[in-house]
């Protein structure tokens, strides 16, 4: 199984295409739960069973990635650094602009 971010209820095509990879299950528990325990992050723990962002939640789940980001630098290396900020890298670019239409959706699960 894998976790990634989409919009369950799209209302374009554009929202329809709207699909990011973010880690497997077991990349996730390995890496990103870890992290995320470490930091006291809030949203990130909540990737694994699943959740939905509203507009209101990026700046937050931003803020989140990007303590993710630096403590990846600063504990991981090879390939699972790599893979890591890879995702962290095309979910943060991402994210904020599955919000343009009023009412939109993302689930991360």
């Amino acid at each position: 199984m894998s976790i990634s971010a989409f919009i369950p209820e799209p209302g374009s095509d554009a929202e329809r295409l709207f699909h990011v990879p973010v880690a497997t299950e077991a990349f996730f528990e390995d890496c990103w739960e870890p992290a995320a325990e470490e930091l006291g992050l809030r949203w990130v723990p909540l990737f694994a069973t699943g959740v939905e962002l509203t507009k209101a939640d990026v700046p937050e789940v931003l803020g989140e990635l990007g303590r993710l980001r630096a403590w990846a630098e600063r504990a991981l290396d090879g390939d699972r650094l790599a893979l890591l900020l890879a995702r962290l890298g095309r979910l943060t670019e991402e994210l904020p602009g599955a919000f343009e239409r009023d009412g939109a959706v993302v689930y991360i699960g």
